[in-house]
Parts: C-alpha cells; sequence; structure tokens
C-alpha cells in the first residue's frame, strides 16, 4: 500500500510539530510523498507566514520601504524553526536571496504576488527535506517545478493540467521520500501559480494520484470532520465516514478542513483520503470514499454554509415561451468572467446567484445590473445582497426529501427566518436553502437541533 501525506500550517507552525510531523512520516513506511503546507499560527494572535508574505508584497508594491523589515521578519520565523532542528544556517540566506531575486526580477504583480506568496510552503518543504535528511533517511525535496505539476492559469482559479499525473508518475517507483511544498504549480511557461488558501489540499491529491496512492493521508489539528462547524456547533458529532460526493457537497458550502477543489484528482481513481489528526495520529480520523454503509442509520450526514451569496432577481410575464432567455443573461455573467453557482427558476421569473467574491469593483457591479436593464424588457428586477447558503447533505437526502422540507420550514417559520431561495439537486444528495446572512448562526443551530439531536 501507497500513501501520500499533506500536513496542514498548525502542524508544520514551530520546530515541534515538525518533529511530530517527521515522528509520523519516519514511522510509516507506506508514506512515499509528504506535501506541507506554510508555517500557520503557533499561538492564537499569531500571524501565519503566508499573510506576512502577502504584507511582504503590498509594502514592496506600494513602495514602503518597510518592506525589508518584513523580509526579515519571515527570515527570523524559519530563523527560529533552523536553529531549533539544528539545521545549517545557510539555509536563511537561500530564503533571503530567493525573495529578493522574485522582488527584482519579477515586474509583472500578478506574477510578482504569486511567487512571494508561494514561499511560504517552499521553503518549509526545503528545511524539512533536510531535516529528515540530517537524520539519516533517503529524502529529497521536489519542487512543483520539478514534479512537473502543471496548471492552465484562468481569471478564477487555477486548471490542473491532465499531463501533470504523468509527470508526477515518473516518480512512482523510486525509493526517496519526496517533501513537496504545496499551495502553488507552475504554468506551462514557467510562471508560479498559487491556487486559493488552504490550496495544499490540491497539491496533495494531486500529487497522490501521480503516485498512483491507495490512501491520501490529510492532517490537520482536528481528528475529524463533524458534522456541522464546531464555530457554530458545541461539541458537533463527528463523521467517521462520508462519500466524495458529500464531502464535495459540505466543502464546497464552507467545511474549511478540507478543500473542496482538492477531492476532483482523487475520484477517477477511487482513492481513498483519510482526515487525521497530526496531535493524535492514532485516531482513525475520518474516511472518504466512494461508498459509505450506514446511510440508513445516518441520511444526513453534516449541515455547512458560507454566506457570501447575491441574487439577481428577474420577473418576466411570458418568460418561459422566450427562446434562449437563460443564455441570453448568462452571457452577461460569463463576459463578466464571473461563474453562476445556481439559476432557480419559476415560470416568469428566475434568480441567478453568484459569489459576491467574483465582484471585484462596483464599477464592475455597474456595468452588470446595465447592461441587464438594456437587454430585457423586465417587469421586476431586484438585487438581494447578503446571502447565505445552508446545505443539508447525505446520500440518504433523497429517501427522506419530504420529512426534511418539513423540518426546515417548520424550523424557519419558528424562528421567522424568511427563506429567500431553496434548491434541490438532480444527485438528491444534497438540498440548498438561501436567507439573509444574519439569520445565518441562529438557523444552523436551530438545524443541527433539528437533525443531529
Amino acid at each position: 500500500m501507497k500513501k501520500t501525506a499533506k500536513f496542514g500550517g498548525s502542524s508544520v507552525a514551530n520546530s515541534t510539530q515538525i518533529k511530530k510531523v517527521c515522528d509520523i512520516v519516519l514511522n510509516d513506511k507506506e508514506i512515499c510523498a509528504v506535501v506541507v503546507s506554510a508555517p500557520g499560527k503557533r499561538y492564537s494572535n499569531d500571524i501565519k507566514v503566508t499573510d506576512l508574505l502577502i504584507d511582504l508584497y503590498e509594502k514592496y508594491r506600494n513602495k514602503d520601504p518597510k518592506y525589508k523589515e518584513q523580509l526579515e521578519n519571515i527570515i527570523k520565523r524559519y530563523e527560529e524553526i533552523v536553529l531549533d532542528l539544528k539545521l545549517d544556517e545557510k539555509l536563511l540566506d537561500d530564503f533571503r536571496l530567493i525573495l529578493n531575486k522574485y522582488l527584482d526580477e519579477i515586474d509583472d504583480s500578478f506574477y510578482l504576488e504569486n511567487a512571494i506568496k508561494s514561499c511560504g510552503e517552499d521553503f518549509n518543504a526545503r528545511l524539512i527535506a533536510k531535516y529528515i535528511s540530517s537524520l539519516g533517511y533517503k529524502c529529497s525535496y521536489l519542487s512543483p517545478k520539478e514534479a512537473g505539476i502543471l496548471v492552465e492559469h484562468t481569471i478564477n482559479e487555477p486548471i490542473i493540467l491532465e499531463e501533470t499525473y504523468n509527470n508526477i508518475k515518473r516518480f512512482k517507483d523510486d525509493d526517496r521520500l519526496f517533501i513537496i511544498p504545496g499551495f502553488y504549480a507552475i504554468s506551462p511557461q514557467g510562471k508560479i501559480i498559487t491556487f486559493q488558501r488552504g490550496g495544499s489540499d490540491i497539491t496533495g491529491s494531486i500529487v497522490a494520484r501521480g503516485l498512483e496512492c491507495d490512501i491520501y493521508e490529510n492532517f490537520t489539528d482536528m481528528s475529524y470532520i463533524y458534522t456541522a462547524h464546531p464555530n457554530l456547533i458545541d461539541n458537533p458529532k463527528p463523521i467517521t465516514n462520508i462519500t466524495y460526493r458529500e464531502m464535495r457537497e459540505l466543502s464546497y458550502n464552507g467545511f474549511e478542513i478540507f478543500q473542496e477543489d482538492a477531492v476532483a484528482p482523487l475520484l477517477k481513481n477511487n482513492i481513498k483520503i483519510q482526515v487525521k489528526n497530526t496531535n493524535d495520529p492514532n485516531n482513525g480520523g475520518t474516511i472518504i470514499e466512494t461508498k459509505r454503509n450506514n446511510i440508513k442509520e445516518n441520511p444526513i450526514i453534516g449541515i455547512s454554509n458560507v454566506g457570501d451569496f447575491l441574487a439577481f432577481n428577474i420577473t418576466e410575464y411570458l418568460m418561459n415561451k422566450q427562446v434562449g432567455y437563460i443564455n441570453k443573461l448568462l452571457d452577461i455573467f460569463e463576459y463578466q468572467h464571473i461563474p453562476v453557482e445556481h439559476i432557480p427558476t419559476g415560470i416568469d421569473s428566475l434568480s441567478i446567484l453568484i459569489r459576491k467574491k467574483y465582484i471585484t469593483s462596483e464599477f464592475q457591479m455597474q456595468n452588470i445590473i446595465n447592461t441587464i436593464k438594456t437587454n430585457f424588457d423586465f417587469d421586476e428586477f431586484e438585487i438581494i445582497d447578503d446571502l447565505s447558503a445552508i446545505a443539508i447533505v447525505g446520500e440518504g437526502l433523497k429517501n427522506i426529501m419530504t420529512q426534511t422540507l418539513y423540518k426546515i420550514s417548520k424550523t424557519f417559520d419558528e424562528e421567522n427566518i424568511k427563506l429567500e431561495a431553496i434548491i434541490q439537486g438532480a444527485s438528491n444528495n444534497s438540498l440548498f436553502v438561501f436567507i439573509k446572512k444574519e439569520n445565518e448562526k441562529l438557523a444552523i443551530q436551530k438545524l443541527y437541533k433539528e437533525f443531529f439531536n
């Protein structure tokens, strides 16, 4: 059996945590590759290294002379780790050289920002590989460029190129332990492209598929994926088994423990995912796989939420008789490079639901509104801001849909929460309800009580 293991920022935040990581890895001979994040928070009010790097870029871009001071603050974070692990301090000179090289040589602001942000993971992978080698193990740092992790840059998210998996496959039979930085990949033109925050999960999935692993272990600071977010529910029930489809629905809608795009590379090869806790590695954690056997007992697996939606509501008499009406409307959003997430419809009305994060300026927003008003002879048009999507997810949902809808309606009626939209997917394993964000926490708590207590 072969495994790829990924360790998140809290797992590699300092030398103590890194030693735990190495202990886990070196005591499991089935692990052939390790993907690491940038150092996270060492304590509650600490600053993540990625945030320090973003601040460095911002200061440099704004010609703030304090960027040099910030660069040294970043080096100091790694210095603490390097000294504690008794590594050669020349590593720190290398890190400083790389940062200055990027600042001096990359003129394009987009590529400079991506290159600077990638350094958190890159430096951590380099020093962890050095540390494991110093213990006498056969270990190598493997950069995304050397591994051949290629992506096409798009205006929203990078798209993984299919040749990536064959590139990584070249290392399949190598007997070295590879330490690979997460969070970034390389464009065909050789540019560094970062994934969205939490993107080390994606790197781990890519590597696990490329090396044809049986299991992808994802280590975090939590022992399980839970039925609801612990920040909203006290002591939510842990999930021991969950399907890929269920995990995709939950992570899409705000489950931060596992990045939503990380599921896709593993699906085709049926690679099992195991979410585990670095501080409690013997706990079995949560298994993510194709099927689960407890659907009858647990038809609903979890409730999740994300609060950044915007609705464009249009009403026009005889809308349903107009050929191409929806396509014409969608063209407006495609032109603005904005993905449309949901389109609930009636015979004379529809809603276009998008994520607010894709509206980058007031000018862009006004442009969309003006284009809609110019091209459509609607009877009513309104925009509803600050919407939250709550997802009820479970492979057994299709068998209890009527009861589920009743419980949601009853709960919202009792709490005087207005239901703005409701969407049931074709797969019948999820149900989305949209409400105002101000009611999000109350709705989650009441629905959790209804479905899990």
